[in-house]
């Protein structure tokens, strides 16, 4: 094979190569919700699920704690003040498929865990919202100082800016019966976009112009030896 055939290969590969990073880049992660548009007249599936029941226990007005249970594996503990409320309740813990959670729409991070709430009275769901805050805790070795945590709101996972995060704990107040995750920053979990597990677009440019160096000297190398 001749050297000239041989870099006009080498450069339309280097082409298809950019385009398809060009294009993978564009359709990467998404985007955060305005929090001031109004929700839907239905609200959407939490991504998710969150449909595992992993413990159901009673609680009464003197309060208590539920936990540590493990959720997807990690410890999860619920503590519920003296006072919250006057029935008696049943809480319920339960799981989400934290691959289909991703990154909850927050590019640049990936769910490492997640718990859902559920609260029920007499059999029925809980209407309106708690005299005191609940506390929930999430321990994971996974969870780092830039972790996000995130309640689904109806329609999209949003940030709760009171949320207290250190190195392997997250923990959240709450005064009625979400759906919560954790996500971790792919700057420390891992150089690899968390929605998809893939480069960033940055590196699939470095690997083809790697390619392309490659290639050059490849058929640098075998036109020398022609020449010679």
């Amino acid at each position: 094979m001749g050297w000239m055939r041989l870099r006009q290969l080498a450069t339309r590969l280097v082409v298809v190569m950019l385009a398809s990073a060009i294009m993978a880049g564009a359709g990467v992660g998404g985007t955060r919700a305005n929090p001031g548009f109004d929700p839907p007249e239905h609200a959407l599936a939490v991504p998710g699920g969150y449909d595992t029941v992993v413990t159901s226990q009673t609680v009464t007005s003197a309060g208590g704690t539920i936990g540590p249970v493990s959720v997807n594996g990690t410890p999860v503990t619920l503590k519920v003040p003296a006072g919250a409320f006057s029935d008696q309740l049943q809480f319920t813990l339960t799981a989400p498929d934290l691959a289909h959670v991703g990154d909850a729409g927050f590019r640049g991070y990936t769910a490492v865990g997640g718990v859902g709430v559920l609260v029920k009275m007499n059999g029925s769901k809980y209407q309106g919202t708690f005299a005191k805050q609940l506390t929930l805790s999430v321990v994971s070795q996974s969870i780092n100082s830039l972790s996000v945590v995130v309640m689904w709101s109806g329609t999209a996972f949003v940030a709760q800016q009171d949320a207290t995060v250190r190195s392997g704990t997250a923990t959240v107040r709450f005064d009625s019966d979400p759906d919560f995750a954790v996500l971790a920053s792919a700057k420390i979990q891992g150089a690899t976009s968390a929605g998809t597990g893939k480069p960033l677009l940055g590196e699939e440019i470095l690997a083809a112009a790697l390619v392309l160096l490659g290639f050059s000297g490849l058929a640098y190398g075998l036109r020398s030896r022609a020449v010679g």
